[in-house]
């Protein structure tokens, strides 16, 4: 097959429309199973034991529910397990198919819906949780060709920022349940951004930045800051998002708080992630920039961490104290434990939260923490 470059540009507006409408990333998988001439396509996250979620295009629901009860333990997966994020693996490279025939795996998930090759890919992985994608194909269609693969590469990195930027806002997915006017209430800054780098939207938090000699400087025209150097790492960062390129960050001093700030700047493709954002009309919005700061996570409700995140109640007063960067023993003190009570809670909060230390949990908190009513 020769990859279909015409329709790629509306391909690559519904993966990033997919990192804050997730059903649609059925559509991102049929639309390339048929680029591909393949069956349909399947994207698990998941540990070595559970899947998290699953979105399914065009391949069959009783054999995705019996991978899921039964085959997880499978030849794919184990030789997936250890290969790096975004590599592209056609499944017959790694296992031979006369050695699949002969499991369990293939009689019960691939031979009902007649899918016995595969081309596999991680989108994202973290302390054992992996988001996978898979393609597959028909006896028939035999193997992906070279064409097929190459064509996956190219999507490959726009497919993992997606699932990134996906988490990202998961991570303040009850709010958007609430109501679009919670960007107001966000102590994290968010400002939009137009083609032209003009400023489309600021909410409260960035531009209280901009105020009485903040490190911001909000005007019309665009967003900049104070100290020179910054402004230019600044600039390069909305350029670059404004070409496509993934994600960047910087920190940037405060006028009068010790704490840095940290800007995240990033693209943003297709109408839908504008709609979800807010319904502010601003179709035009092309760059998106999170302010966080770090010593911000006052009124944070507990509920919305539960929510959010699967807590217990105990776990999430041991998230927001932690989160708050006080040392462990502090962290004890203050909610009547014992230290190693905490060290306890916060292992299950590191897991859930997919963060490895308090400094990760930290920013975390931060960037979900909201100004008190």
């Amino acid at each position: 097959m020769s990859a279909p470059n015409a329709a790629a540009p509306k391909l690559l507006d519904l993966i990033y429309d997919a990192a804050l409408e997730p059903d649609l990333w059925r559509s991102v998988l049929t639309k390339i199973a048929d680029a591909t001439d393949s069956r349909g396509g399947v994207l698990f996250g998941q540990t070595s034991s559970q899947v998290y979620f699953d979105y399914n295009g065009r391949l069959c629901e009783d054999c995705n529910r019996a991978y899921k009860e039964r085959h997880m333990d499978n030849p794919w997966n184990r030789a997936m397990a250890f290969r790096p994020v975004g590599q592209v693996v056609v499944s017959d490279s790694v296992v031979p198919i006369k050695a699949l025939r002969q499991t369990l795996f293939f009689e019960d998930v691939l031979k009902p819906q007649d899918a016995p090759h595969n081309t596999m890919m991680v989108l994202a992985a973290k302390d054992g949780f992996q988001v996978a994608f898979n393609m597959c194909r028909s006896a028939r269609q035999g193997p992906m060709d070279d064409a097929g693969v190459r064509f996956i590469e190219q999507l490959a990195p726009h497919m993992a920022r997606s699932m990134h930027l996906a988490f990202r806002f998961y991570g303040y997915g009850a709010l958007q349940r609430a109501e679009y006017a919670v960007l107001e209430r966000l102590a994290m800054g968010v400002v939009l951004l137009d083609a032209n780098r003009r400023v489309l939207y600021a909410n409260a938090a960035a531009r209280s930045q901009s105020r009485d000699g903040g490190p911001l400087r909000l005007r019309q025209a665009g967003i900049s800051v104070a100290s020179q150097p910054h402004a230019q790492r600044l600039g390069e960062l909305v350029r670059r998002a404004l070409l496509g390129v993934p994600a960047g960050t910087m920190a940037l001093p405060q006028t009068t708080e010790s704490n840095l700030l940290t800007l995240l700047v990033t693209p943003l493709r297709g109408g839908r992630s504008i709609e979800r954002l807010a319904d502010f009309g601003m179709r035009d919005a092309a760059v998106l920039v999170f302010i966080i700061d770090p010593a911000n996570t006052h009124g944070l409700p507990d509920a919305w961490i539960k929510d959010a995140y699967g807590l217990t109640s105990a776990e999430a007063k041991v998230a927001l104290a932690a989160g708050s960067g006080l040392p462990i023993p502090q962290v004890a003190r203050q909610l009547g434990l014992s230290p190693n009570t905490v060290k306890t809670h916060l292992r299950k909060v590191f897991a859930k939260t997919a963060t490895s230390r308090q400094a990760e949990l930290t920013r975390l908190m931060a960037s979900l923490a909201i100004v008190a009513e």
